[in-house]
């Protein structure tokens, strides 16, 4: 039996049903890519941990870097060198790496440079809903953007070709639907660069933009979209199709996840409509366009989020005096905001379409007659944050102070009961948020967390800046080993440290880069590490830190040390050495519920009236115990149990 991640590298003819990241990977094979980079963060995070399982198989390096930014100058840099590359990223990664993104439009790229980004409409799993179609404009760059899986790979291939071609870069952007989707995909040639690998420090202009050289980079880059917009306009990735009868009602523009979306709606709408789905998003294929609309006169566009399309399409019909038609985007709509939030599902483009048609909305929508629980992202069971956090709250209510979030798992920590991180801007905010509170209000005690991956990720200049400026406040790093929140994926942190992690064997030996080393080397004078399921160590440490912050005025860290509990305790479970759950005693209880109310482990839940322990969530790790005011505890580890 084939090893399903190896079968993304068989030969053409095959097809496999690939997940859309996986559609992307097999695009990576087939163009014959040698260099890829990524940081981790959905919807992409699983193209990362496919290349590094087939790394060796499919001969592509691969590596997750430490930051957004590093990982594009490594890929834009080798594909200076003539090796075909890929960097890819989330949505707002895109911010962190944009420095030098506005900058690859005016660089000669021989290997060839496809950048994939992972927008998310929703959102899903992102702190914002930002439209990366913008930074195409921004940074001059052509985007191509596919509906399906098949379209995944196949437009990468595309983008590669082109990029080769015309030696610049290319992005692809996918959002969450399209990298987590699932659907046949019919593998093509793989193909092997001729490519020299040599490097030219001079090659058409440079690679180092000053006044002076600025004006003959940038025209390149001008030129360059030049030939995009001809390759546009000549229909490439461009397909009309008409949906129903022969008699459309109306035409529809539209793309990627939304065109997917406009086809599920049209099959409960059963009416007839044109569609004009595009594939190059930036430039437009405005040509085209205009001549869809001449043929169709009313015409819905359909993007989701903002009215990019649409603006393109309007600035066209004015300049070409084209006035006889009726347009219907979002920008005059009166529900125009609500029009720019989320993302498109079929069901809300069936009442939009409905609408806009005058007809009645045929689907059923199930209304429930009671209220369905909300149910928030939480920690999981025997997460070490947990207990931290819950120390947290109870030294910064006793403290009268305040304290700032950061990116990561630990962002939950704002949620009730223990409401910790007022403030949160983006990775690596926490601690200059920290620094702005405490100028803000002087003497007031200020502490921020940081998870370890986003110490190397963005969390060093604002801790170099904290101790360069003497900014008093206490930093807790959260220090579980490994980047938990996307997938367990590598860091410098890393190394033998990460217990249970499924690693290549790249990084399951890596040197672990000390954190207490590097803040001893910049200069931090309080250092204490700590068990992160000792509550009393970690209170007795917090106490120390904000005395010793209030005395020197300036930084105190306390690290808490706790391998991720998901993945530990998976690999314990598997292992069957995972601890035996615990239990609670009644007999003795006297039915508190702080454990419950307070500590709010996931595996403590309420029934009749009492808290219980559900067995099949509490992995054994007994933190509760510490929260249970009574001397005798009533919760015990179960002596006698087997697990399934």
């Amino acid at each position: 039996m084939v090893d399903y991640k190896f079968s993304i590298l068989k030969d053409a003819p095959h097809q496999e049903i690939l997940l859309g990241n996986d559609a992307f990977v097999r695009g990576m094979i087939e163009a014959g890519v040698k260099v890829a980079t990524a940081y981790p963060g959905s919807p992409t995070s699983e193209m990362g941990v496919r290349l590094s399982q087939i790394q060796d198989e499919s001969d592509i390096y691969f590596e997750f870097s430490t930051n957004e930014k590093v990982a594009l100058e490594i890929a834009a840099t080798a594909s200076i060198g003539g090796a075909p590359s890929c960097m890819f990223m989330k949505s707002v990664g895109l911010n962190v790496a944009s420095d030098s993104f506005v900058q690859l439009s005016k660089y000669t790229l021989p290997g060839g440079l496809v950048i994939i980004l992972g927008d998310d409409p929703g959102p899903h799993s992102s702190q914002n809903e930002q439209d990366n179609r913008h930074y195409a404009k921004l940074g001059k760059i052509p985007m191509l953007e596919p509906s399906n899986a098949q379209e995944a790979k196949d437009f990468f291939c595309f983008a590669m070709k082109y990029s080769q071609e015309w030696r610049m870069p290319v992005v692809i952007r996918s959002t969450t639907r399209i990298c987590h989707q699932t659907g046949v995909v019919k593998f093509g040639p793989k193909h092997v660069s001729e490519i020299p690998r040599k490097f030219d420090p001079n090659l058409e202009g440079g690679y180092i933009p000053l006044p002076a050289t600025l004006a003959p980079l940038r025209r390149k880059a001008l030129e360059n979209l030049e030939k995009w917009k001809t390759l546009a306009n000549s229909g490439e990735l461009l397909t009309e199709e008409i949906y129903g009868d022969e008699s459309p009602q109306i035409g529809i523009i539209t793309s990627g996840h939304a065109y997917a979306a406009l086809k599920s709606a049209l099959r409960l709408l059963g009416v007839s409509v044109a569609i004009l789905k595009i594939g190059i998003v930036y430039p437009l294929p405005i040509e085209k366009i205009l001549a869809f609309i001449k043929k169709y006169k009313k015409i819905k566009i359909l993007e989701e989020l903002d009215p990019i399309f649409e603006s393109a399409i309007k600035i066209a019909l004015f300049d070409n005096q084209i006035s006889n038609v009726e347009i219907i985007g979002k920008m005059k709509e009166k529900n125009f905001i609500d029009l720019m939030i989320s993302e498109y599902s079929p069901s809300r483009l069936v009442q939009m379409l409905a609408d806009i048609l005058g007809i009645d909305n045929p689907s059923q929508i199930y209304t429930p007659t009671l209220d369905v629980p909300k149910r928030p992202p939480q920690l999981c069971p025997g997460c070490g944050h947990r207990t931290s956090f819950h120390v947290a709250t109870k030294i910064m209510k006793k403290l009268k102070g305040y304290s700032m979030a950061d990116i990561g798992c630990y962002t939950l920590g704002y949620l009730p009961p223990y409401e910790q991180g007022k403030v949160l801007y983006s990775m690596g905010s926490g601690v200059p948020s920290a620094s702005g509170m405490s100028l803000a209000l002087k003497d007031v005690p200020i502490m921020s967390f940081l998870g370890d991956s986003t110490f190397f990720h963005a969390g060093m200049p604002g801790i170099v800046n904290t101790i360069f400026n003497k900014h008093m406040q206490v930093l807790m790093i959260m220090d579980n080993g490994i980047t938990a929140m996307t997938g367990h994926q590598p860091n410098p942190n890393t190394g033998k440290k990460s217990r249970g992690a499924k690693l290549s064997h790249k990084y399951a030996d890596a040197k672990t880069i000390s954190m207490d080393d590097t803040l001893s080397a910049w200069g931090v004078k309080f250092i204490k590490r700590v068990p992160a399921y000792n509550e009393e160590l970690l209170e007795n440490a917090l106490v120390d830190a904000f005395n010793f912050a209030k005395t020197e005025k300036t930084l105190a860290v306390v690290i808490q040390e706790e391998p991720c509990a998901l993945m530990r305790s998976t690999a314990e479970r598997k292992a069957g050495t995972l601890a035996n759950p615990y239990y609670i005693d009644h007999d003795i209880c006297r039915n508190i519920k702080k454990c419950l109310l307070e500590f709010a482990c996931p595996a403590i839940e309420e029934i009749n009236g009492q808290a219980e322990i559900n067995t099949s969530l509490c992995i054994g790790c007994g933190c509760c115990v510490q929260t249970c005011p009574m001397k005798e505890k009533p919760i015990k580890q179960m002596e006698d149990f087997t697990r399934i």
